[in-house]
This record gives C-alpha cells, structure tokens and sequence, in this order.
C-alpha cells in the first residue's frame, strides 16, 4: 500500500478537488498509544501495510493525503473535519461543499 501512495497520479481531473480528513481518525496513532498491549501489538503489524508514513499505523497520513493536489489541474482544497471516518458523512462541511460542488455541476451556480 505504501509504494502505491507513492505513485504519481494516472489521471487528472479537471475540476476542483476537496479532500475531508476525518480528524479523529488522522491522530488514530495518539489515541492508540494509550491502549492496551493488544491494541499496540495489532497497531504496530498494521504499519507495514497502510499508505501511511512508515512510523504510522493510520490507513493514510495528511501528508498523503494532500498529494491528492497532484491529482487536478484546478484548484485543490484539503479539510480536516472535528470527526471520525465514520461520522464525516454526517458534517455539515461536507454536506456544504458537496451540495455546492454538485449545485455548480447542475447548473444551479448562485
């Protein structure tokens, strides 16, 4: 997983680009820390795999996340949402700038 973050973009779109980073889940590795020896010993097998920096357990970083600004030839915006992966689906700025974006898609620009 980790090489395949490295790799440079096969496409590019050609609109704007937000990124929403669940916060919660991006500082996964503080939370974790503090658990018990089961909890670090699963943590420390999943570093191996994610697309994260190696030091990290976190299926992506922040850092890997705003590579996605090599994936646009517009404007590329990156978020962090006070939430879990879980629960982004459900905050307000996402809602806001999905409805907006699909709004502008649609014609129905203000």
């Amino acid at each position: 997983a980790r090489r395949a973050a490295q790799r440079a973009p096969y496409h590019k779109f050609d609109c704007d680009l937000h990124v929403l980073v669940a916060k919660h889940t991006a500082d996964a590795d503080s939370y974790i820390a503090q658990k018990d020896p089961a909890h670090l010993q699963y943590w420390e097998r999943r570093k191996k795999i994610t697309g994260s920096v190696a030091e990290s357990g976190c299926n992506w970083d922040r850092e890997g996340f705003k590579k996605w600004s090599e994936w646009t030839t517009e404007d590329f915006h990156y978020h962090e949402v006070e939430t879990d992966h879980m629960t982004i689906k459900n905050s307000a700025l996402m809602r806001d700038i999905v409805f907006k974006e699909l709004g502008g898609f649609c014609g129905m620009d203000d």
